[in-house]
């Protein structure tokens, strides 16, 4: 009798455990699915530059970087110089201005008409060039709108990026979605 329970008691463990497994077997594979269908969407991610031009903007006037180098996702547009986030998430950006002889550039990254952070130089030696630089995370929501624009210091901004020497770039790169 006893030989009896034991084994009941042992078919039933198994039929639990077995239904246990059976779930954790089912949800493993639909986090196998969700993680296969993310690495099929394409990255977002974006890096232009603005190449042999030298040029002179006002106050708050939007920097256009031209040359797209990659654009993945196809969410910069680089004849108003903005990137459109295609979802919410938490995005990486990072440019570089460049400057000569004895002129300024300051510039900072806008988030639907909101300074996220600014960076800029002064060339105080004639003859030389300079670039500020500047990288920051943070959360976009699905269609807001990021860019650089030079800001309200001064009243021209003296971008200069030719040659061999610094150029001025742009870029953006989804870090988490969410």
């Amino acid at each position: 009798m006893g030989h009896v329970t034991f084994c009941k008691s042992i078919q039933n463990v198994t039929y639990i455990n077995e239904g246990t497994l059976e779930s954790r077997i089912e949800r493993m594979e639909r986090f196998i699915e969700a993680l296969e269908d993310q690495r099929k969407k394409p990255p977002v991610l974006f890096y232009a530059v603005i190449v042999k031009r030298a040029f002179t903007l006002n106050k708050h006037s939007t920097i256009v970087f031209e040359t797209v180098i990659i654009n993945e996702g196809d969410h910069y547009n680089k004849n108003d110089g903005v990137f459109v986030a295609p979802q919410d998430g938490i995005y990486m950006f990072s440019w570089t201005v460049a400057t000569v002889n004895v002129h300024y550039v300051v510039t900072e990254l806008v988030v639907e008409e909101e300074v996220v952070t600014t960076t800029g130089e002064k060339e105080i030696d004639s003859g030389s060039w300079t670039s500020a630089s500047m990288t920051v995370f943070y959360r976009m929501k699905r269609d807001e709108h990021a860019w650089i624009r030079t800001n309200n210091w001064g009243t021209e901004n003296f971008v200069h990026s030719t040659g061999n020497y610094p150029q001025s770039s742009f870029l953006g790169i989804l870090i988490h979605a969410e």
